[in-house]
């Protein structure tokens, strides 16, 4: 077998896998991916995930195994965070076991399904670990491999075919549950009306409706859903916006990462699948600096209008993001080879 593994149920979890592997063949070493059908939008089986997947492996010289060999794997074995993924990740009694958080899931997870199984968990910050109560397993504070990725504007332009000229407004459309509580299309006909193109992303599970579509193309403006896995498509679009429209997205994490300012609207509900979530919208923290401006969903086209001029004209917003780095996530871009550097000098 090779010298790091890793296990992929959803093409959700390459954008974290690829900037590992790609420091891993840097040095010499070779790769596996343990892979099992999920039958959802991002299962890696199906149409363009599965061209896209062999494209990768094909590329970095990547052997491919179903998950339940995963049980003979030995060396670094990396799992997601999903239950899936540690049922898998239990059954290798020979491999050094690594999770690598995604977003703010491990809310919910850490201290459920992993913590007592993996060697190590990849956590965002040791801030975040504490903040919501998950340090009772052996983390890694070394920053999450997800930003590890070169991305060049001219490039996304070419392969979205989006003209390079006037502003952009990146819409991290809101989830289903969300959409009546706040008046999207008016937000969009304040954004036209200040001369924005819009760049609009859901997600493969929740697509607008064809029609919808429709007339999001001929205003001209471009609809996304998960167009490529890495790069990902969010972190492609934040490359080219200068300013995001969120609706309590974890997409905020990124935003910060990439410099990008937001105007964020609180629409999450506290009670979700019929469960009274403690954290009603996670990283809230990451709103509270000069970068984000927030609004109520009952909002006056004023605040909006403001808001808008204020995010694209701050000086010195470098500065407010590089202070949110370094207070809540971490600020530099080399995570995939700290984190090689430290797993393979145990």
């Amino acid at each position: 077998m090779s010298d790091l593994s890793f296990i992929l149920r959803e093409m959700t979890h390459l954008r974290y896998w690829a900037p590992l592997i790609r420091e891993a063949r840097s040095r010499g070493l070779k790769s596996t991916l343990y892979m099992a059908r999920s039958d959802k939008y991002n299962c890696p089986y199906i149409g363009k995930n599965k061209q896209e997947l062999e494209s990768f492996c094909e590329e970095n010289e990547i052997q491919i195994f179903k998950a339940k060999q995963a049980a003979n794997s030995t060396g670094l074995l990396f799992a997601s965070e999903n239950r899936w993924g540690i049922d898998i990740l239990k059954t290798a009694k020979d491999a050094t076991k690594i999770v690598c958080t995604y977003q703010t899931d491990f809310v919910e997870s850490y201290n459920v399904f992993y913590k007592d199984v993996a060697d190590y968990v990849l956590m965002p910050s040791e801030f975040c670990a504490k903040f919501y109560r998950c340090t009772e397993g052996n983390n890694l504070y070394l920053g999450i491999p997800k930003y590890d990725v070169e991305l060049d504007a001219e490039e996304i332009y070419e392969k979205h075919s989006i003209p390079k000229g006037g502003k952009k407004a990146l819409i991290v459309w809101p989830k289903t549950r969300d959409f009546g509580r706040v008046d999207v299309g008016k937000i969009m006909k304040i954004l036209h009306n200040k001369g924005y193109t819009m760049l609009i992303k859901t997600r493969g599970k929740d697509p607008l409706a064809p029609e919808t579509v429709k007339q999001i193309h001929k205003a001209k403006d471009f609809y996304f859903e998960d167009e490529s896995w890495f790069p990902h498509t969010t972190q492609e679009l934040l490359t080219i916006s200068d300013i995001v429209i969120n609706f309590g997205s974890t997409a905020v994490e990124e935003c910060v990462m990439h410099e990008v300012p937001l105007v964020n609207f609180d629409v999450k509900p506290k009670t979700r699948h019929g469960n009274t979530k403690e954290w009603r919208v996670t990283h809230d923290y990451l709103y509270d600096y000069e970068y984000c401006m927030q609004l109520k969903k009952d909002f006056k086209d004023r605040e909006l209008e403001v808001a808008l001029d204020y995010l694209t004209g701050a000086p010195n917003l470098h500065e407010e993001f590089k202070k949110a780095r370094q207070k809540h996530l971490f600020d530099h871009t080399n995570s995939s080879k700290k984190i090689l550097d430290f797993l393979l000098n145990l």
